[in-house]
């Protein structure tokens, strides 16, 4: 007989209010052509499901977040490790329905506030500007007794990249505000060029620039840095790859996990840029605001069409260029997880730390290590009579008929939103799909840093394997969700 294991690797549950059904993508570590039989049964508030060579029984609670149509599983599939199906959530006849307007989801434009890069550099103050690598300072100090330090008089936010500079208003060095009051912005003077009007939101020495997730700096503010080929940027003491100058520029473009800023105090700790260093986070906070910035169709509660081209440029002439390719299909998707136990920092982030176990907790080995039919089953009943007082949001009467014999694991479920996405990502070889995305005026194009690329794959393959093979694959492209809260 095949050891059990008491174990589900993931879980996923979709749920389609507009649709009234539940698609659940259940995955297991053990393949079913394994196992002896599978049972799933319904009710209207929990799917259980027996494996009877396992002697398992995995209880999946639903009823604190939407009912089940007991009669109309469907999509059933089977394979490898996976088992998948789709249940209505209708009880009764649908007749009408309530939708929900995009103020009252989470993450909407109620919190349009959390969209604004909180940036750690506060204007009037001096800082030194310091590599990450080294620490070592990238600036040169007029007196050379005097520590390398700088004040920026302006540090703001940079527009989006992708709106047309004849639109932007702000950033301009020509305004002279009168005593008392600041001068209003104004627009692009008749028959100025668009490119003049571009070179004026080059920062100046006093000045610092930040965008997505970057900085940029005058170039006559850094003098300890070496410039290769007239365009990479590397740290002189460590050789620390930085940034790029800018084409016929005089800014250089700063990525901000290469560089920190040091208050003037001796003592004082070196800031990042941003108030947050985490990669992914950032780069669930970069596609968020994207999506809410370029796809106003969302706020009318229509389906979003928007496309994501993520550029990741090595450094050097030949340094190769890889692109990640997203196309948002559901951008405030509900999604049900299996709920993490906190056992503490060793504990593992698969469902068997979502499993509970009605068996106590140190005769778990019991059922590993002996064949289930030479076990007293006076000895299991006691066991599982034991922890049954333990779990108080059962109800008695469910578990009348349910053999003793079998283990039984509880798991409930955590609510999240997400978005859904097909994304496909490899070097740049002149594939003819590339090209095209790069051509489209629709597509939205971003460089990224390469921490934060790699952490954005790593991030994608990991909720890609939540669905099977079968249904997240299709013409090169994968399925997988984004996290939005």
């Amino acid at each position: 007989m095949i050891p059990s294991t008491g174990k589900i690797d993931r879980l996923l549950v979709e749920l389609r209010p507009r649709l009234q059904c539940a698609n659940f993508f259940i995955s297991f570590p053990r393949k079913f052509v394994d196992i002896e039989s599978t049972t799933i049964e319904l009710a209207t508030d929990r799917i259980t499901i027996v494996m009877k060579g396992e002697r398992e029984r995995y209880e999946i609670r639903t009823g604190d977040y939407f009912q089940l149509h007991t009669q109309t599983l469907s999509s059933l599939v089977i394979k490898n490790r996976y088992i998948c199906f789709r249940v209505n959530t209708n009880e009764s006849v649908f007749g009408s329905e309530r939708l929900s307007t995009g103020q009252e989801m989470p993450g909407s434009d109620q919190h349009e506030e959390n969209f604004r890069l909180a940036c750690n550099v506060q204007p009037g103050q001096r800082y030194r500007v310091l590599c990450s690598n080294c620490a070592g300072p990238l600036q040169q100090s007029a007196d050379p007794a005097g520590d390398p330090d700088t004040s920026f008089q302006r540090v703001l936010e940079l527009p989006s990249e992708q709106l047309d500079t004849d639109d932007w208003f702000c950033h301009r060095h020509d305004h002279q505000p009168s005593e008392g009051a600041p001068e209003p912005c104004h627009g692009r003077q008749q028959g100025e060029p668009s490119s003049q009007l571009s070179t004026k939101f080059e920062p100046q020495p006093g000045d610092l620039f930040y965008g997505t997730f970057y900085a940029l700096l005058h170039r006559n503010v850094l003098q300890r840095v070496h410039v290769r080929n007239d365009r990479f940027v590397y740290c002189k003491r460590c050789l620390q790859y930085l940034g790029s100058t800018r084409k016929n520029r005089t800014s250089v473009k700063l990525w901000y996990e290469n560089v920190r800023f040091q208050p003037s105090e001796r003592s004082a700790i070196p800031l990042s840029l941003f108030r947050t260093d985490d990669a992914l986070e950032l780069f669930h906070h970069l596609v968020r605001k994207t999506v809410r910035e370029f796809n106003f169709v969302t706020h009318l509660g229509l389906p979003p069409s928007i496309k994501l081209l993520f550029e990741l440029r090595r450094p050097g002439m030949q340094g190769d260029v890889f692109y990640l390719l997203m196309q948002i299909m559901d951008c405030q998707l509900s999604v049900f997880r299996a709920k993490q136990k906190r056992t503490g920092s060793g504990s593992s982030e698969s469902c068997s730390d979502d499993v509970d176990d009605c068996r106590a907790d140190g005769k778990e080995d019991v059922a590993e290590n002996v064949a289930l039919e030479r076990v007293d089953l006076k000895k299991i009943e006691h066991q599982d009579e034991a922890n049954h007082d333990d779990d108080e949001g059962d109800d008695d009467d469910d578990d009348v008929f349910i053999d003793n014999s079998y283990r039984k694991h509880t798991i409930k479920l955590e609510r999240h939103r997400a978005m859904k996405l097909m994304y496909q990502y490899e070097k740049y070889d002149d594939q003819p799909l590339f090209v095209f995305w790069r051509e489209d005026s629709n597509v939205v194009n971003l460089e990224l840093s390469e921490p934060m690329f790699s952490a954005a794959i790593r991030y994608l393959d990991a909720n890609s394997s939540y669905v099977p093979e079968c249904y997240r694959v299709n013409l090169g492209f994968s399925m997988s969700y984004l996290d939005i809260q």
